[in-house]
């Protein structure tokens, strides 16, 4: 849900991940995801049209083990026009992850991972009459059914030679076992591709 252009699914092949559907609001980033990815169904339109979350869940299968959601981060990302909380409260677009809440309710997913800007962690979200954080509004849904694991990681400590931090939202089967990847040294762009060549103005 909420794919872009898709780019973050590079690698999933030799991860053994096929994505079988996915979703996107933005024409050209479906499309862009569409030439990526011809095996996979792209839903292009907004997911709150209840056309086209039916759509996109009419094409979840039994098989289906594993949902990625990226809700939209510009309405809670300290870079956005939103600087506090009650302007980030005031912005749509940082509901829309009620949908992926929505989808989840539906079907019997063995792994969810939901990824966003690290300030996600703190927002409050209106829930039973009251607001609560993400992490406590999905312990209350289904903590019964899954290990619900919450971090704040930063994409350097994993061999990117970039601060990128991002709070990453883990659920999976209890039956089933999800780790945390090691983190590694940190490395600069110098040694991550310096080897290739200069690009020539």
């Amino acid at each position: 849900m909420f794919s872009g252009g898709g780019i973050a699914e590079t690698y999933f092949d030799k991860a053994g991940i096929d994505i079988i559907v996915a979703n996107e609001l933005i024409p050209k980033r479906g499309k862009f995801y569409q030439e990526m990815y011809p095996d996979s169904k792209m839903i292009i339109g907004d997911i709150t049209d209840e056309n086209i979350k039916r759509e996109f869940m009419d094409s979840i299968t039994d098989d289906i083990k594993f949902l990625i959601a990226t809700p939209p981060c510009q309405g809670v990302s300290a870079l956005g026009s939103n600087k506090n909380l009650d302007q980030m409260q005031k912005d749509p677009r940082n509901y829309l992850v009620f949908n992926v809440l929505d989808v989840i309710d539906n079907f019997d997913f063995d792994f969810i991972l939901i990824e966003n800007v690290s300030r996600f962690l703190t927002m409050y979200f209106p829930y039973k009459n009251s607001f609560y954080t993400l992490e406590e509004i999905l312990n209350d849904k289904y903590s019964n059914e899954y290990i619900i694991d919450v971090r704040d990681l930063n994409a350097k400590d994993y061999g990117v030679p970039q601060s990128r931090p991002r709070a990453i939202f883990k659920m999976y089967k209890k039956n089933k076992s999800w780790p945390w990847p090691e983190i590694q040294k940190e490395i600069t762009l110098r040694e991550a591709i310096g080897e290739l060549p200069s690009l020539e103005s």
